[in-house]
């Protein structure tokens, strides 16, 4: 079968997106057509109907992950759960809404051998990306997640859906030392450290994590981040946003056909974005 898959986005240029379907497809032995719609707002709803149409599969980025929801005929449960979707599986002319976006982390944290549940996690950001990730921390049992937030009221509102294992923070520096002491893992689900944004100011805060917890950056944009690298230089074990973005295809192309790629090829995929970083 050849399946035809694609990417609806407003003014994304350079997507690493459709490599990520060519690897796993070529793994699997599927022939596989990609495409990129960047659209204005005011055609989000015709490009549905295309997709409809014309696509096995497809993902959404922003600034459509919420406003292509009304659209759908099914919601998964991540959908529902998160307020978006990034992932849409067309089966017999029904668009189905999904959210891959948090499970891609905890796949790449398992990968690695780091287990969330009973874990007590720090996690910076209150965004749709930290939403994701708060409801697969949820579903898997994570003991405490303490949602540090620039936007208090946001973290809030986050902490409010998914209970009362999570606590929301304002961001100060004072506060994210004191969540980190005893934690076990750290995820940066912000803008911190991204290209246009603020870097962070100091990344004492990490000394206070445990003995072997880990270090997550959401974030790829900016392959001079600081966190990473702090991280690793202090013998923890430390990842980038690209692993999180391969895993979230493994969720992807198991929706879409049935399957996943094998383990060989997710990591020669992620092998393949660190040397494309490193080349800038």
């Amino acid at each position: 079968m050849n399946y035809k898959f694609g990417l609806i986005a407003k003014d994304i240029k350079n997507s690493v997106t459709p490599l990520v379907y060519q690897a796993f497809a070529g793994d699997l032995g599927l022939e596989e057509h990609f495409e990129i719609l960047n659209i204005p707002e005011d055609r989000l709803r015709e490009t549905l109907e295309y997709a409809r149409a014309n696509f096995n599969g497809f993902n959404i980025t922003m600034p459509y992950k919420q406003a292509a929801l009304p659209y759908m005929d099914e919601l998964d449960e991540s959908a529902v759960k998160c307020g978006s979707t990034n992932t849409v599986l067309v089966r017999e002319g029904k668009l189905i809404a999904y959210n891959t976006d948090g499970w891609g982390l905890i796949r790449a944290l398992a990968d690695q051998g780091i287990p969330v549940k009973g874990k007590r996690i720090v996690m910076l950001g209150a965004g749709g990306v930290a939403c994701s990730i708060a409801y697969n921390l949820s579903v898997n049992q994570a003991a405490q997640v303490d949602v540090v937030n620039l936007f208090l009221e946001q973290a809030e509102a986050l902490c409010r859906k998914f209970g009362a294992g999570f606590t929301p923070y304002p961001l100060d520096y004072e506060v994210l030392e004191e969540r980190c002491k005893g934690a076990d893992l750290f995820i940066n689900a912000s803008v911190m450290g991204q290209i246009g944004y603020d870097e962070f100011q100091t990344l004492s805060f990490l000394d206070g994590l445990v003995p072997g917890a880990a270090v997550f950056d959401v974030n790829y944009s900016n392959p001079n981040s600081k966190l990473v690298p702090a991280a690793l230089s202090k013998g923890m074990p430390a990842f980038k946003g690209r692993r999180m973005t391969a895993c979230q295809g493994i969720r992807a192309m198991a929706i879409w056909t049935g399957r996943e790629p094998s383990r060989d090829a997710v990591e020669a995929l992620i092998a393949r974005f660190e040397r494309m970083d490193q080349e800038g």
